[in-house]
């Protein structure tokens, strides 16, 4: 399978190291898929993930130019790069019938038309749409409550203070993040606001809305910054027909980018081999 990633960030770079090696920590993955192409923003980024690949994409670029005669070359397009990036590169490679994984998947709330236009271009050409569980447990759990009926779904996000440095939504309302030193709530709202304030950090409250078999699923969803948090944590509880859920991860921050977890790689890696492989569980 020919793939190729938008976006080199922590997590865009672990997946290409992944295909390009076929292995992770010394263990093999047999995925049998091929890095075509690299497109980022930032020329330097690239220059950096190409340097610690064994071989090279053919094709590298820094934007979506001619995007159209490069998606005859792959069978799956990986977004990781940003939301705005999911209707710029995902859409055209649907209207190809190219396979497509999102990561950024927040933006499937934050564009109320997205969801929707995914869904129907990829039942027209009849490819896949993928999306890792990320770095939450216990989305298979969800989607099988949602067979029957939820009722509440709650999600408790705790990250160290300086993971929300440069945030907007942090900055506009005056919150010093130094001078926190207790477990502080920077949010409580819908997972709709909170993939729109918090695009880098909450990427998971989309993934449960989702899970529950639709984007516009009530979540709830709680932000803590914690200076005593070691560790990227998520809570989930959920309840409805099926009984309860309450699931906590306790995610090693990315070395590269702390704001996201180690596990979403991890996550997106494991989606690529369900991918490859005909028996597949959950």
């Amino acid at each position: 399978m020919r793939v190729g990633v938008v976006g080199c960030g922590a997590i865009g770079s672990e997946i290409c190291k992944a295909i390009d090696t076929d292995e992770v920590n010394s263990r093999r993955l047999n995925l049998g898929m091929e890095l075509k192409f690299l497109i980022d923003i930032s020329p330097e980024k690239i220059e950096t993930l190409c340097e610690t690949l064994l071989k090279k994409p053919e094709i590298v670029k820094t934007d979506s130019t001619e995007l159209d005669e490069i998606l005859d070359e792959i069978d799956l397009v990986i977004e990781c790069a940003s939301q705005a990036a999911v209707r710029e590169y995902l859409i055209p490679a649907l209207k190809k019938r190219k396979e497509v994984m999102i990561l950024s998947v927040g933006a499937l709330l934050s564009d109320p038309s997205l969801f929707g236009e995914i869904e129907r271009i990829s039942k027209e050409k009849g490819c896949g749409v993928y999306i890792p569980s990320g770095a939450v447990a216990g989305i298979d759990g969800l989607k099988a409550g949602a067979v029957g009926r939820i009722d509440s779904v709650e999600l408790t996000t705790r990250k160290h203070p300086q993971v929300f440095e440069g945030n907007a939504y942090i900055r506009e309302r005056g919150i010093n993040l130094s001078s926190i030193k207790e477990a502080t709530t920077l949010f409580i709202g819908s997972a709709k606001e909170a993939v729109r304030h918090f695009p880098e950090n909450v990427n998971v409250a989309a993934t449960l809305c989702i899970a529950c078999m639709s984007p516009y699923t009530e979540v709830k969803v709680k932000i803590v910054a914690d200076p005593a948090a070691k560790v990227n944590s998520h809570e989930i509880k959920a309840r409805g027909d099926f009984g309860d859920l309450f699931v906590r991860v306790r995610n090693v921050p990315s070395v590269a980018n702390p704001k996201t977890s180690y596990l979403t790689s991890l996550s997106a890696i494991a989606t690529l081999k369900r991918i490859s492989f005909s028996m597949r569980l959950g």
